[in-house]
C-alpha cells in the first residue's frame, strides 16, 4: 500500500480494499460489493473498480465466481526464497549424511 495519495484511481479502490482486509472487515469467504457499488463508493468508473478487483485477484486475495460475484479468498502461502529452499536442502542432506554415517 502506498503512503501518499494513489496516482491512479484504481489504486485508490485497491488501497481501500487492502485496508478492509487488513482490518478484518473483509475476511476469506466474504463477498465484495458489486463492481457498480464499488465504483459509486469511490467515485470512479465501473471499469476502474473492475481493474482494482483484477489486481486483488492477481495478488491471490479475491476471486470471481461466475454469476455470483467477487469473494475474498485466503492468500496463498508465501513462496520460500531460493536461500530458504537451499538452507532446507542443506539441512536435509546433513541429516541424511548423519544417518548414513551412523548406520
Amino acid at each position: 500500500m502506498s503512503s501518499g495519495p494513489p496516482s491512479q484511481p484504481y489504486k485508490r479502490v485497491l488501497d481501500a480494499l487492502h485496508a478492509q482486509i487488513t482490518s478484518g472487515e473483509l475476511q476469506p469467504g466474504d463477498q465484495l460489493p458489486p463492481t457498480r457499488d464499488l465504483a459509486e463508493q469511490h467515485g470512479v468508473a465501473s471499469m476502474t473498480a473492475r481493474r482494482a478487483l483484477q489486481a486483488l485477484r492477481e495478488e491471490g486475495r479475491a476471486e470471481p465466481r461466475h454469476g455470483v460475484g467477487w469473494f475474498i479468498i485466503e492468500p496463498p502461502p508465501p513462496t520460500p526464497s531460493v536461500e530458504e529452499r537451499l538452507a532446507a536442502l542443506e539441512t536435509e542432506v546433513e541429516d541424511l549424511r548423519r544417518r548414513v554415517e551412523s548406520a
